[in-house]
Parts: C-alpha cells; structure tokens; sequence
C-alpha cells in the first residue's frame, strides 16, 4: 500500500536522479524506472555481500539477490548499482540527485549514516522518502523514527502490517 505513494511522488516529480538505498532485487527500482524511464538511477545494496550477521544486525529477513542478477533485471534503463556497505559506499558517492528512497539497513544507526551520507547530495527542492517508519513497534534500535525525529518531515498515512506485529510507513523529509 505504501509503495503506490513512492510510486505516485515518482511520476509528479519526473526527477532526473533517483538514488535508492535498499535496491535488494531491483522491483522497487524498475517500478521507479518505469514511472519516470528518463531518470538516472542510483542504487546501492550489499547484494551478494550480505551474510547472516549483517541480516542479524539490521533484521533483514529478505533472500539476497546479486548485483549481477539485478543489472540484469535493470537492463534497458540508466542505472549505476554500487554494492557494499552503505556507510562506505555512500560516504564516497557525490553525484546530484532529486529523489531519495531510503530503504536499506533497519538498524537506527544505518539509518542516520545513510542519512547523514545522501544528504551532502540533494540538489535543491530534491523529494527525500524514508521507509520503515514503525508504529506500535520499539523504534529504540530499528526503524527511521529517531532519525526523522529532528527534522522536517512528514508521516504518510498509508501503512502495511509487519510481520509479528505492528505497522511499516512512509515518511517525507523536507531537508
């Protein structure tokens, strides 16, 4: 349900660069692509690298899916993928980008590093979403909602239920 919002702020902005964290299997990112087949995108993950520690430390539940695959499956469309950790990855990147879809590691910490990383990269008036915004969950340690916090934002109400309990939004950050 969520995700028709991502979607719809895609095809009003038409951005020239989408930068996503998160890319996993590359679904989300072809369905952005398709929304706006003239954009540039971004995508970062830890693909292939990904092991059970990392999907313990940001509780990931997901299969992992490998850069390979996912160019693949990107094939047609503008794309540069960069696979690793984002706290390094995105601390080196440095391109301009309008639209931002924040979806990686669950871990507060990750967050505010691909925060703290993405936003030295907005160009002005540039759309900034972070996902797993949790209601009804312990956002102590997981979730963007100690991140999103301090700053200008706004919660989406449009929620999907997690799995085990609770629910996931969107939030817009207005940097």
């Amino acid at each position: 349900m969520r995700y028709s919002y991502l979607l719809g702020m895609v095809r009003k902005h038409q951005p020239r660069a989408i930068l996503e964290v998160g890319t996993w299997n590359g679904r989300r990112a072809l369905e952005m692509l398709m929304a706006s087949p003239d954009s540039k995108y971004y995508g970062f993950d830890l693909f292939e690298d990904a092991s059970r520690d990392t999907d313990e430390e940001e509780k990931n539940v997901k299969p992992h899916y490998t850069l390979r695959s996912v160019k693949a499956y990107l094939d047609g469309f503008d794309v540069e993928l960069h696979k690793g950790n984002t706290r390094e990855t995105l601390a080196k990147f440095d391109k301009p980008v309008d639209f931002v879809w924040l979806d990686g590691g669950h871990s507060v910490e990750t967050i505010r590093s691909d925060w703290d990383n993405v936003r030295r990269c907005l160009l002005p008036g540039a759309v900034v979403l972070f996902d797993d915004y949790y209601i009804d969950i312990d956002t102590e340690k997981f979730g963007c909602n100690a991140v999103v916090r301090d700053l200008k934002h706004e919660v989406i109400d449009l929620a999907d239920p997690v799995s085990g309990g609770g629910w996931v939004k969107i939030v817009r950050v207005f940097p």
